[in-house]
């Protein structure tokens, strides 16, 4: 099963769906039922822990006092800096309360969709969190039964993805970009990042480089990401001293 690389950086269900949010005062108070967002409500068929679909039961309010701590935290520094904003002198509009805060916990009550005899199960979910709603006749795949793509299949299209890109790597020159895989000329401008090479070791150290132009500026900022992660902070924008 073939599957968009946009799928590998973001999973969404390969199916129809929705973007539901839950109910609650203060959760998108101006939504509107369309073929895109909807409101969850019992009965509701969400995909929810492991890509696995499960029916809404109930949605209800947690008691203030029984607010995990990470929620009573994060209350406590919201409303610090809402007061904050308030005396720097900037409208902030009605003093916040837990009762509508759109962060608040709610008790989200599922059990899986297939299941509906099971004994439903109770969440502490973010009022503002979404969930990927699917119609009543959905699809799942027949070995794991989770909700395409499932995960075996992400993960072998991410080996796929990257061996892929290992072999374009490895079919790029000394002294070209590795970002397009064209060389850099004299007249161009380049960025080098010295040290090892992250993606071409065998080319050796203070090789890799890029071309200064916007269509290789992802493969830059990629490349950029790793290096800074093993120490490094100073770039060399400059050509590469082998180039013609």
């Amino acid at each position: 099963m073939r599957i968009p690389v946009s799928f590998l950086h973001q999973w969404r269900p390969q199916q129809p769906h929705r973007r539901g949010y839950l109910p609650g005062d203060g959760v998108m108070p101006y939504l509107k039922e369309t073929n895109h967002s909807t409101r969850i409500r019992p009965g509701t068929i969400i995909v929810f822990g492991e890509r696995k679909a499960y029916e809404v039961v109930e949605v209800n309010e947690r008691p203030v006092d029984l607010w995990p701590e990470h929620f009573q935290q994060e209350w406590a520094r919201f409303t610090q800096w809402w007061a904050e904003q308030v005396v720097s002198g900037r409208e902030m509009g009605d003093q916040p309360e837990r009762a509508t805060w759109e962060h608040r916990p709610l008790v989200l009550v599922i059990r899986p969709a297939d299941q509906p005899t099971a004994k439903p199960k109770h969440y502490a979910v973010r009022a503002s969190r979404p969930f990927f709603v699917l119609d009543e006749h959905y699809s799942v795949c027949r070995l794991c039964n989770e909700i395409p793509p499932c995960t075996h299949v992400t993960t072998e299209a991410m080996v796929d993805l990257e061996m892929a890109n290992t072999d374009r790597l490895m079919a790029i020159p000394a002294g070209h970009c590795l970002g397009c895989g064209e060389a850099i000329t004299a007249r161009m401008k380049a960025v080098r990042f010295p040290g090892p090479n992250l993606w071409r070791p065998d080319l050796g150290s203070d090789s890799a480089v890029f071309h200064a132009r916007s269509t290789c500026d992802e493969y830059v900022s990629a490349y950029r990401r790793q290096w800074e992660e093993k120490g490094h902070d100073e770039l060399q924008p400059q050509l590469p001293e082998d180039s013609p």
